[in-house]
Parts: C-alpha cells; structure tokens; sequence
C-alpha cells in the first residue's frame, strides 16, 4: 500500500466540512444569485438534500471495497485496462479541480487583496504551500486540519452573528416568486460546485478507521457544509440584494464589507478570507494529494510522493493558462463544470456500484 498512514473518523469529519465549504463559500451566492435569483437560499438547500443521495452511493462503494481507493475499484470492477481508462478520466478531473481552484484564489488574490502580485506568484506559493502537505502525508494534512477547525467555525459563527443587523427579509420575497425552473436551474448548477466534488473524498477513504463511523461522518460533514453554504447564500440575498448578490464575483467578500458596528468595527471582510484560504487550503491539498496518489497506482509505482513536484508544475501551468477571463471562468461553471461533474462523480460511481454488485451476488450464489 503507498500510503501507510491512518486518520480517525472526526479528521474525516472536519475534511468533509472544509471540501464542502472550501470553493463554493465565496462562488455560491453569486451564481445562485444569478440564476434562481431571490429563491436562491430555496435552491441552496435542496442541492444539500440532493447531495445526500451521491453520498448514499459513495457510502455503498465503501462498503463493497472498504480498503480500496476509488482508482482501485475502477480496476477492480471494470478490468485492468478498462480500469485503467476510466481512473484516468478520473484523475483528469481532480486535475481539472485543482487547476479551476488555484486559478480562482490567484483571480481572487489580483483583484481584492494584493492587485499589484501578478497572477502566477500567487499560483506559484500556493500550489508550493499544498506540495509541502502532499509530501507530509495524509496524517499531517487531516491533523493540520483538526487543529484550524474550530477558529475556521468561530469565525463562521463571528461573521453570521455580525450581520444579522444589515438582514432585509424583503430582499427574499416574493418566495417561489418566479416558480421553480429557475431554482432547478440553480440546482443544477450547485451540484458540481461543490457537491458532486466529495467523489475525490473516495481517495481517502480507505486510510479512515472505523468505517460504520466515517460512513456516518461523510453524511454529517456534507450537511454541516452544506447548512454552512445555504446560509451564506440567505444572507447575501437579505442583505445585498438579488441583483447585487449576482452581478458580484465575489458576493461572500462584499458581505465582510457591509458589517459595521458602531464606529469602531467596520469592513472585516477579512474575516470571509480567512475562513475562505483555510477551507480551500485544504481541499485542494486533498485533491493534490488524491491525484499524487491515485496516478501512482495506475502506473504501478511504488510511491506517490515522486509525483508530487512534476505534477506541482503541470498544475501551475494549466492553472495560469486554463481561463482566459473573469467570463471564461463564469461559463465554465455554470455550462461546462455540471455535466463534466456528473459523468465523473455521479455516473462512474454509480456503474462501479451496479457493476460490483451483480458480481458480489453472481459470486455468492
């Protein structure tokens, strides 16, 4: 086995939190926003309890190779060449992911924090900070985590509790106002980002201890993650507006700038960010870390860890040239990132599942 480490159940909890949250927190209100427009927070919260049904299958596949990683199962299942094949496709997703995601902070960093840093540095010193905690290991990474959590809550916590007086519940109404096309639209959008993305949690999986506990922990962390998300998205509809909460990029950072309490405590939009650099810290050295992994058993190697500097530079580079401009990266999420999501996170799984048990049953009779 590449990897020897084991992390408990609660490090799985907090990792499922961080996935969900991480890349959606600052994205999510804007592009619900856009297209369910006040009933946004409506459509938040039916993606979570369809996200539950992804999970159910996930959950399943565990159950069926519990010492696997989901580059194992495709093997497994479908033969070693066909396997092959389809992990590979699965891989170029995790890829996908990472580049989408070190793109977007490096966008996020040159346009609201540092707008003199070129672009590159700020891909370049990320991905670097990520490369460290691939080569320390899964143990490292999912305690690292643990430790953050609590701040990463408090501030959550600080940041709704702050503004609560900017709330305008008739910034909500009319409820079902423009009927329910356009939340199933925002459905469909909200499923890829992040959702349908915790089929890259499958790389890890197989290292949780008790696994009747991390079954039960991957359904609590999504929900926890996924309530993070829906009132996130309710509070940039009452307070900034339909219209305001969709023509912003990045709608949870303008949300930090409307608190202000008396004339002392005013514009922490830092607080979004710290919460924002620590949740998709550490999914994406989870994906970085799942990619390392899962390409060093397809190609037979007998460490991951050899992968992670070559990788490092192809992820630097597509990330720099995958999205020409703020409008590139918009279309992509929303028209190309849902139905890429589904065939790999959704269909794949799902074949692996049906697949695998017709043989469990052919096999037992």
């Amino acid at each position: 086995m590449l990897e020897k480490g084991k992390i408990d159940p609660n490090e799985f909890h907090v990792i499922v939190i961080a996935f969900t949250i991480g890349t959606a927190i600052l994205h999510a209100p804007s592009l619900l926003a856009g297209t369910a427009n006040q009933d946004a927070w409506i459509a938040s919260a039916l993606t979570l309890l369809f996200s539950l049904f992804f999970i159910y299958i996930y959950n399943q596949l565990v159950s069926l190779y519990p010492f696997m990683t989901f580059v194992e199962m495709n093997e497994k299942v479908l033969g070693k060449w066909i396997g092959k094949i389809t992990a590979f496709l699965y891989l170029f997703y995790i890829f996908h992911i990472l580049g989408g995601g070190y793109r977007g902070i490096g966008d996020f960093f040159t346009t609201q924090v540092m707008v003199e840093t070129p672009i590159e540095i700020i891909i370049i010193m990320f991905v670097l900070t990520s490369l460290i905690g691939v080569r320390l290991g899964l143990e490292v990474i999912c305690r690292s985590a643990l430790i953050f959590f609590p701040w990463i809550m408090m501030l959550l916590l600080m940041l709704s509790l702050l503004l609560i007086p900017e709330l305008k519940f008739e910034n909500i109404q009319p409820i079902f106002g423009e009927g329910l096309k356009p939340i199933m639209n925002g459905l469909y959008t909200n499923l890829s980002l992040p959702y349908l993305q915790l089929a890259i949690l499958l790389m890890i999986t197989p290292f949780v201890t008790q696994e009747a506990k991390m079954r039960k922990t991957f359904y609590i962390g999504t929900i926890i993650g996924g309530m993070t998300l829906t009132i996130l998205v309710m509070f940039s509809i009452l307070i900034l507006g339909t219209d305001t909460s969709a023509r912003q990029s990045y709608a949870a950072y303008v949300l930090g700038k409307k608190i202000s309490i008396g004339d002392f405590l005013e514009r922490i939009e830092v607080i979004v960010t710290i919460i924002w650099i620590l949740t998709i810290y550490f999914k994406l050295t989870i994906c970085y870390y799942g990619l390392s992994l899962g390409l060093a058993q397809v190609l037979g190697l007998k460490s991951y860890k050899i992968l992670a500097y070559p990788l490092g530079i192809l992820i630097i580079t597509f990330s720099i040239f995958m999205h020409s401009d703020v409008v590139h990266v918009s279309n992509y999420i929303t028209k190309t990132l849902p139905p890429y999501s589904i065939t790999i996170c959704f269909f794949l799984p799902l074949l692996l599942l049906s697949v695998g048990k017709i043989r469990k049953n052919i096999s037992s009779t």
